[in-house]
């Protein structure tokens, strides 16, 4: 990881790879909620971290045009909370609290994982997405 990653404070990075599942799950104007449960990209971003760090898996996204980016001024201190928490169960350190780039890194990687698992419990089942939601929940 370079110094530069953890030194970042002003966002995380959502994979180019993974941009397009993003867009299918975020709520637009046209869609229902039943076939895009998330707001936004943060609260996506946020689910899949919590997949990924629940899996034990961490990829580092690749950043390119195609991607897309979460402001970490978007984050609520509630947010905050979880992606720290994550970082601190990963390094077991706290002193990881004085690093926010590194947490922001490590959230990221966790998320990039684990948005593949969430592509695979809403999308690729039976169902509208949103049900599929709910059904993962009911099961963890």
């Amino acid at each position: 990881m370079s110094e530069t990653d953890y030194t970042r404070t002003d966002r995380v990075y959502i994979d180019e790879g993974v941009i397009d599942v993003y867009r299918q799950l975020k709520k637009e104007a046209n869609n229902e909620v039943e076939q895009a449960p998330f707001d936004t990209y943060k609260d996506l971003f946020m689910f899949a971290a919590c997949m990924g760090f629940q899996n034990g898996r961490r990829t580092k996204p690749r950043k390119g045009n195609n991607g897309g980016e979460v402001p970490s001024k978007v984050f609520t201190e509630e947010d905050l909370a979880i992606l720290k928490a994550i970082a601190i169960a990963e390094t077991g350190d706290v002193e990881v609290l004085n690093r926010f780039g590194e947490v922001l890194v490590i959230a990221e990687e966790y998320a990039n994982a684990g948005i593949y698992e969430v592509k695979s419990s809403l999308l690729d089942e039976r169902g509208r997405p949103l049900w599929n939601l709910v059904s993962l929940l009911q099961e963890n």
